[in-house]
């Protein structure tokens, strides 16, 4: 399949995104019929591993549709970039007037696009849940994302990052949580886990982070110093953080050390380093240093890539390979290993250290080799950050088996996701779009890799380091 032929199939997916969206005010719903292209009145079920209260039926999550917006802003199509802009102007001046300024995105709020309002994750899978409407990240927001949403409306993201306060908890000593509410303005209420994952911080950092360099208040300063703290005094000695720091005995994450999680709070650190270093040097240097120990944490433990164990958690004293990361057929709760390997290739891009080359290639090997499983309802999210583990190998390195490797992956993938229909299934062997399952990074990642075969020097899409 020519390269030119894979960037044509995820344009005409993103044109029928874009028809769709034009009866939502530009918002892409996130369940599509894969023939008829309307959104679906009646949620399908779950796939394995997929849970309710994460998706957006009859809505729209900009968190889900961050990559493809990302690869229309950059891809040299008519309109592409017009209802990129459409779509963010929308969210940013429709959708964000909150009670405590947290955006309806992520993992357990949406737009619900039929009632024109916040939608509850929790309760499309139980109408009567108590549980109000809940911000959680779920990824990170990058910073293209946000210049945006701020050239639409700045007032939005400084009440933004006034709303990130509801992610304190109500607890002494001081604790924070992943979640937040959204429809008041009070901390969370504590339970009997902290839920407080280390990645969810560094989030909370470069959101703040770019709001002090909008609006110069120094109170997001305090919070980022506060949340720099947090973790730092928490640390284990080798580095590594644990996924929650007060965990209730027996549960899955009790014991566990959040190996994948340590890194990605280590790239947010960098990230948000380079936005205050102008500003606040000593704050930005006193960011990289704790970054930079937090990744020997990482890099010190028993990954074992010629076995294929790549650990994005363990619990000291089993046995590592039930902890490996899947390439393929990833659930809750275990991330594939594309998730660690592009964010090392983030912080690799910020540090120039070959051991996370060298990691990340390693996995890149996996996504080359491995065979794609026939059984399996495989997210389109792990075929779309394969793919852009791929092309970022391929521009980092320019070694030819990444872009071969990848363009040979990529003609697989299109059989499997999009047969002779124009949108993308959410999974493998379903028959629906859904944004939730990822299709977004598949088409960032079938554009990347055959825009970079053009050479890297023309390539106008970067990569999506979202992902973590």
């Amino acid at each position: 399949m020519q390269p030119s032929a894979i960037v044509e199939r995820g344009c005409r997916a993103i044109e029928v995104l874009i028809e769709a969206g034009d009866r939502y005010g530009g918002l892409f719903p996130s369940m599509l019929d894969l023939k008829t292209h309307d959104m679906l009145m009646e949620m399908p079920p779950a796939i394995p591993g997929q849970r309710n209260t994460d998706r957006a039926p009859r809505g729209a999550n900009l968190i889900h549709d961050e990559a493809v917006l990302k690869t229309m802003v950059a891809l040299d199509r008519p309109g592409f970039q017009d209802a990129a802009d459409r779509y963010l102007r929308r969210f940013a001046t429709h959708c964000t007037d909150t009670v405590s300024g947290l955006f309806p995105w992520g993992e357990h709020a949406f737009w619900d696009l039929v009632e024109d309002r916040p939608g509850n994750g929790y309760a499309v899978n139980n109408p009567d849940s108590p549980q109000g409407l809940t911000h959680d990240h779920l990824r990170a927001a990058p910073l293209w994302l946000w210049e945006k949403l701020y050239a639409f409306n700045p007032r939005c993201v400084e009440r933004f990052g006034e709303g990130l306060d509801n992610h304190w908890s109500c607890r002494d000593p001081l604790e924070y949580i992943r979640h937040g509410y959204i429809d008041r303005i009070e901390p969370w209420l504590s339970k009997s886990s902290s839920c407080d994952f280390p990645r969810h911080s560094g989030f909370f950092m470069f959101d703040w982070a770019f709001g002090f360099t909008k609006t110069g208040r120094e109170d997001f300063l305090g919070q980022i110093q506060k949340m720099l703290d947090y973790w730092w005094e928490k640390r284990r000695d080798d580095g590594l953080l644990w996924s929650e720091s007060r965990t209730t005995p027996g549960v899955h994450l009790d014991g566990v050390v959040a190996v994948g999680q340590t890194l990605f709070l280590a790239a947010s650190l960098l990230e948000a380093a380079t936005l205050l270093e102008g500003s606040r040097p000593a704050l930005a240097a006193e960011m990289r240093h704790r970054a930079s120990v937090y990744i020997e944490g990482f890099l010190n433990i028993p990954h074992d890539p010629d076995r294929g164990i790549f650990l994005y958690g363990f619990r000291p004293g089993t046995n590592l390979s039930e902890w490996a990361s899947v390439i393929w057929g990833s659930v809750y709760g275990s991330s594939p290993v594309s998730y660690v390997a592009l964010t090392c290739l983030c912080v690799y891009r910020m540090t120039s250290d070959a051991r996370l080359l060298d990691w990340a290639a390693a996995a890149g090997t996996r996504y080359v080799d491995e065979p794609f499983p026939g059984d399996v309802a495989v997210p389109a999210m792990d075929a779309g950050m394969g793919l852009g583990l791929l092309a970022d190998l391929y521009d980092i390195t320019g070694e030819d088996r990444w872009l071969d490797g990848g363009l040979c992956r990529a003609e697989e993938l299109v059989s499997i996701y999009f047969g002779d229909c124009d949108l993308p299934r959410g999974a493998a062997g379903i028959s629906w779009y859904e944004s939730q399952m990822g299709p977004s990074f598949l088409l960032h990642g079938l554009a990347r890799l055959a825009l970079l075969a053009d050479g890297p020097e023309r390539c106008p899409l970067g990569a999506d380091y979202t992902g973590r």
